[in-house]
């Protein structure tokens, strides 16, 4: 696993930090597969730094959830099980990815209100 450095968190496109993060959950998806619990498998990751740690277990868990539960409708007990987390941690990732999805989706309301705002469309019908 690639050492720790200052790489920039709020940059996505930084490659350093974009392969450390791909090479971090592939890890935690071989280490779930393995038999390991949620919380052994994220041990891997401690050469990285621990902000960019957090994001990479924050990320995962929610990516996970959104596939299993909301995509193929597996109980978050189920995954509370499989992984060994808490059933309230389940719940909390899950209401910050509704509330997420919700905040995503106010902005896009929002840009679409500027837009029909600063370019109505005006119907050839009438003019």
């Amino acid at each position: 696993m690639p050492g720790s450095n200052n790489f920039d968190l709020n940059d996505y496109t930084n490659k350093a930090t974009s392969k450390i993060y791909d090479i971090a959950v592939k890890t935690i998806r071989q280490e779930i597969a393995s038999g390991k619990t949620f919380n052994e498998a994220t041990l891997a990751l401690t050469a990285i730094n621990q902000a960019l740690r957090s994001i990479i277990i924050d990320d995962f868990l929610k990516n996970l959830i959104v596939d299993q539960h909301f995509n193929k409708g597996r109980g978050l007990d189920d995954l509370a099980l499989i992984l060994d987390l808490p059933y309230e941690k389940m719940e909390t990732c899950r209401d910050k990815i509704v509330e997420e999805l919700y905040l995503y989706n106010e902005v896009d309301e929002d840009d679409e209100d500027e837009d029909q705002a600063l370019h109505p469309e005006v119907s050839e019908m009438t003019h």
